[in-house]
């Protein structure tokens, strides 16, 4: 198959949109298939502190039309930073580009996130199959119920509709009232290993406590230096690494306390590193508010990494409270997640079991050959005018 994959965004863009999308690339490559990434330009590139650990050359095509802008605008959307590609009649070169290569599959990322999904979808060929991934949950806002209505008549033309957990369902049918499949993110297991060299410097006289994401109000970051704060008293030496950056990094190192300071290391935003950070902890943290699947959680679990996360939908899909970490509600009450950390770190034995089950359930259910089979045979049903009933209504651990 020749597969277009069109994505606002993608590297030099960290996130998990951008990992999902590379991802997905190499597995459909891997597979046989004809692969070509189309993505806007970063005007400006986002500062990485590893750029010593660069990706590995794409085995894919990568075209870049138009320039992708970055946009923060609090409580509206999903509340979390965002990029938009734009580009004088960039319509009309997505439909002659699409035209010219002739592709079966156009594939296209965050179709509610305009302008570029909306003009990949509406300039897409008759002949070729147009499928969309959804990555977010949503709140119910003005600012959705005005994106809706907006983004709604190309989201209603997609052949195929995917989401990557059952948690996005609920909060897109109010707005986008239509059939949806479930097809989970993918992990690169040989990369997020127990076996990556663990990074220097990191650990801590009683613990270390690894948070990543970006400093978005929903990701809890300052649930967790709360939570911190709490460990600190009670035991001392609990180190915290903080992997991540964003537009409220300020005030959250104005929240940390004298006491706190030496133990807390902001090691910035990272890319390929990550397992290494991931390794040097002893229990990874997210007290996030809201997500539709959690990949920071599968990054930690492919690591072999006990997890301690909120109990919200999106990371009940991906874990169960007792095997692979503990889950803690609600998703802001720092005491409770100072409590669920400080027994996970008297308890090495535990914290060993979990590792391992973590582990066994990405490589089993999310390592990226797996997940890239589904894509593939999702793609064979809708060429075949087949409806992929197999993928309908399924949870994220679906054969």
């Amino acid at each position: 198959m020749r597969i277009a994959i069109v994505t606002d965004f993608y590297y030099p863009s960290l996130g998990g949109i951008t990992e999902h999308v590379d991802g997905q690339a190499r597995g459909l490559q891997a597979l046989g298939h004809d692969v070509t990434v189309v993505t806007g330009r970063i005007l400006r590139t986002p500062p990485v502190q590893d750029d010593a650990m660069p990706v590995p050359d794409p085995t894919f095509e990568i075209v870049r039309l138009g320039s992708a802008l970055p946009l923060y605008v609090p409580r509206w959307g999903n509340n979390a930073q965002t990029l938009h590609t734009l580009g004088p009649r960039l319509g009309r070169k997505l439909r002659d580009f699409f035209r010219d290569r002739g592709f079966d599959v156009i594939h296209v990322h965050a179709p509610y996130n305009p302008p570029f999904p909306a003009w990949a979808i509406a300039n897409a060929p008759d002949d070729a199959v147009v499928v969309a991934t959804f990555h977010s949950v949503f709140p119910q806002t003005v600012g959705m119920d005005i994106l809706a209505e907006w983004t709604r008549p190309w989201i209603e033309r997609l052949d195929g509709r995917i989401c990557v957990s059952e948690a996005c369902i609920g909060s897109l049918v109010p707005y986008y009232p239509y059939a949806y499949d479930v097809i989970p993110n993918g992990i690169d297991a040989d990369h997020f290993s127990p076996g990556a060299e663990p990074a220097a410097g990191l650990r801590g006289d009683d613990g270390t406590i690894v948070f990543i994401g970006r400093f978005d109000p929903r990701n809890g970051l300052g649930t967790m230096i709360e939570a911190h704060r709490i460990l600190q008293e009670e035991r001392g030496g609990v180190s915290l690494v903080v992997v991540g950056d964003g537009p409220l990094r300020s005030r959250y190192e104005h929240q940390i306390t004298d006491r706190q300071r030496p133990h807390v290391h902001f090691a910035g935003r990272l890319n390929r590193s990550r397992p290494n950070h991931l390794v040097a902890g002893d229990v990874f943290c997210t007290p996030c508010n809201r997500a539709s699947f959690g990949m920071v959680l599968l990054e930690a679990m492919s690591c072999g990494v006990p997890v301690v996360a909120s109990r919200i939908s999106g990371f009940q899909l991906l874990m169960q409270d007792g095997v692979q970490g503990r889950l803690v509600h609600p998703a802001d009450d720092a005491a409770r997640f100072a409590s669920a950390l400080g027994r996970l770190l008297d308890d090495p034995g535990g914290r060993n079991r979990m590792g391992e089950a973590g582990r066994r359930t990405a490589l089993e259910h999310y390592a990226w050959p797996r997940v890239a089979a589904k894509l593939e045979a999702y793609y064979d049903d809708l060429l075949a005018g087949v409806r992929p009933a197999w993928a309908s209504a399924t949870s994220s651990y679906a054969s």
